[in-house]
């Protein structure tokens, strides 16, 4: 998204351009997190509040509206370590692959995973064979044995930062085998649910808005039939690895998205903005989801649907599966349930959905 400079009076809306489709962006839903006002003079390196004055840089036009003093310690860990570091540069490969026991069909992901136990057991296997020849001083140290000590260190290394990448290979055959003797059978499947929401939504006259939040590489936003409505769509997120990644994937979809950097507990909206607010596969890992569901229902319209998708193991789960749940999928979460006892009061009649043997489904109508 690029914002280009505008007259300071006009603000009302700035014109974006993103995947060649210019468009004049509504300025009004956005708040500035000093003063609460949206007044706003934009430029493509910053936004000003014309009110208070704050400043707020952006990068490759997205502004980010958001205090870093007031991030939670755990959504700044989430965000620097993985985020910004290497599940956000690879999400796309990682994510799959982690739900690699779960996911029909993935042959691709199985052979992947064929390919790097078998090349960690060789590296093993080779380095248990050179210390067994080297304390019976049948072997001579070589540097290609130097070589292949230092891969197994940094490959050690690795694991022991990412733990839950060596649960998932210990785990995932017999997690995999336990799920084929499995009984669980979802009341309404995730398919079915999305399907009926978007028909009743479709039949709206108006146009609708829409925000994403935690929205990421925009891949559920894109996949699950939110492109069927005629709706803007804005997207927020606090990682500006991902968010980038997302605006790119838009860009290439030729979808007109606005873009924000932005923390979901202290959403830069107005109140009332939205009529859908989605929120997939990051509400259980925020440090206070009782305020990030709080802000989901203060900027939904009276009347609009405010869904959540993350983990929840099913009921019926097996021991290892239990095990897989805890220390891969849910490995970094807070919550590791729908925290259905944090919902404010203006989403009490939610409904909570088990449409997967790990995630649930949570929606609901703001009253």
């Amino acid at each position: 998204m690029e914002l280009r400079a505008r007259p300071a009076r006009d603000l009302q809306s700035v014109t974006s351009e993103i995947g060649g489709s210019r468009r004049a962006m509504n300025l009004l839903k956005y708040l500035c997190l000093n003063c609460h006002e949206n007044q706003w003079r934009t430029y493509s390196t910053f936004w000003q509040c014309e009110n208070c004055g704050q400043q707020y840089p952006c990068v490759k036009g997205v502004p980010r509206l958001y205090r870093e003093s007031h991030v939670g310690a755990k959504d700044k860990a989430l965000r620097d370590f993985f985020y910004n570091g290497l599940l956000g540069r690879y999400y796309q490969h990682i994510m799959p692959f982690l739900a690699l026991p779960v996911r029909p069909a993935y042959k691709k992901g199985w052979l992947v995973y064929t390919l790097i136990v078998a090349s960690l057991l060789t590296l093993i296997g080779y380095v248990v064979y050179l210390l067994v020849g080297l304390a019976r001083g049948t072997h001579a140290l070589s540097v290609l044995d130097i070589i292949t000590v230092l891969i197994v260190l940094t490959v050690g290394y690795f694991f022991a930062r990412h733990r839950y990448l060596l649960y998932l290979l210990v785990l995932a055959v017999p997690v995999k085998i336990s799920l084929l003797f499995t009984k669980f059978r979802p009341r309404a499947t995730f398919a079915e649910l999305h399907a009926n929401l978007i028909a009743q939504l479709s039949q709206r006259k108006e146009r609708l808005q829409v925000l994403d939040i935690s929205t990421g590489t925009c891949n559920s936003l894109f996949r699950h039939g939110w492109m069927k409505l005629d709706a803007d769509y804005t997207g927020l997120d606090l990682s500006e690895t991902m968010l980038l990644q997302g605006l790119d994937f838009m860009t290439a979809e030729r979808v007109p998205m606005d873009f924000v950097l932005g923390d979901a507990v202290e959403l830069p909206f107005s109140s009332e903005t939205f009529d859908v607010v989605l929120n997939y596969g990051a509400l259980n890992g925020y440090s206070d989801a009782a305020q990030a569901l709080a802000e989901m229902a203060r900027v939904a319209k009276p009347g609009g649907l405010v869904l959540v998708l993350d983990e929840q193991l099913y009921d019926e789960a097996s021991a290892v599966e239990r095990l897989y749940f805890r220390r891969v999928l849910s490995s970094h979460n807070v919550h590791h349930r729908c925290p259905v006892e944090l919902l404010p009061p203006e989403l009490a009649r939610a409904e909570v959905h088990q449409v997967y043997h790990f995630y649930y489904l949570c929606l609901g109508y703001k009253q």
